[in-house]
């Protein structure tokens, strides 16, 4: 079954949903709208939790949220997929907190506390040893944090002992150094040229540093939750991975920089940008092999993405 679509490819259209008539209920300031919409979503969208997230993000029911993404951590990681578990459960573990749910808090916490051995034991490149000890300390801070405030501060103090020695991992491989949040963003940036997948190492997104117009973050929003949903992560990790195009000699745009892509994409933004072009960017298969390092520009005589050719400049 198509989750974004009804069975059969029938049905509601959760894209459009969330990415055409939600942004226009909000417009009308419609709150009757935005709540029938999102708990659409929500409701019948069960296997694709970056379209259940993003739908109960946008209406602030914290405690379906948190229900949500400790959901999704399970699954990632009865698929070793540590980090991308991590990311889930930090989320969880936040909006559980928000709602004062302690049985959710201290699920979300035991379970990153049993996620961060598994990210600090993964191996690669020396950039990428730096990304999962930097992966790990947050995830034992998170749950000894969590641990102190459910009073169980045996358990907090070890995971600190355990995140100190992956600080002072860091800071050895820095030659002796501390390690600092400009250090964890120039590893992120190192990324974009390395096939090695981290993506739950960035945190969240920088909005401040998009440089877009306003009337243009809703096509980069339906980005974020296209990318995501193909790529089954969720619209804050692939947020690293999309940036403003730099330089005057291109078009103006945003490049989508995937691990083991040598080229960025480069989706160049209409002069206007329209509902038509943001609902179709759902339709691009932005992670396949066709648009991957190559040039996407609306036609809006045809009203679709047209992928060019010509490869996409690279970020340096």
């Amino acid at each position: 079954m198509d989750e974004r679509r009804g069975a059969g490819g029938s049905g509601p259209d959760y894209n459009a949903m969330l990415l055409v008539e939600l942004p226009e209920a909000r417009r009308r300031a419609d709150q009757a709208a935005v709540t029938r919409i999102c708990a659409a979503v929500s409701d019948a969208v069960t296997e694709q939790p970056i379209f259940r997230y993003e739908a109960l993000w946008r209406i602030d029911d914290q405690d379906a949220v948190a229900r949500v993404c400790l959901s999704a951590g399970r699954t990632f990681a009865a698929r070793n997929s540590f980090g991308t578990a991590a990311s889930w459960y930090e989320t969880g573990l936040q909006a559980a907190r928000a709602v004062d749910d302690r049985d959710a808090v201290a699920r979300a916490a035991s379970a990153l506390a049993a996620l961060a051995p598994g990210i600090e034991r993964e191996t690669g490149p020396l950039t990428h040893e730096l990304r999962r000890l930097h992966g790990a300390r947050k995830a034992y801070r998170s749950a000894a944090e969590a641990f102190d405030l459910l009073g169980r501060g045996a358990a907090a103090v070890r995971l600190r002992e355990h995140a100190a020695w992956c600080d002072a991992r860091l800071d050895d491989r820095l030659g002796g150094r501390p390690f600092t949040d400009a250090d964890a963003r120039e590893l992120f940036d190192q990324l974009m040229d390395d096939e090695v997948l981290c993506p739950y190492l960035e945190g969240p997104p920088r909005p401040a540093r998009t440089g877009l117009a306003d009337e243009q973050l809703p096509l980069l929003d339906a980005l974020k939750v296209a990318l995501g949903a193909q790529l089954g992560e969720t619209a804050e990790q692939v947020s690293g991975w999309i940036r403003p195009a730099r330089g005057g000699d291109r078009p103006a745009g945003v490049e989508i920089a995937l691990p083991g892509t040598p080229v960025p994409t480069l989706l160049v933004l209409p002069r206007v940008v329209t509902d038509e072009a943001t609902a179709a960017v759902a339709e691009l298969d932005l992670a396949g092999e066709a648009s991957r390092g190559h040039e996407l520009t609306w036609d809006q005589t045809a009203r679709t993405w047209r992928i060019h050719d010509r490869p996409a400049p690279r970020l340096r």
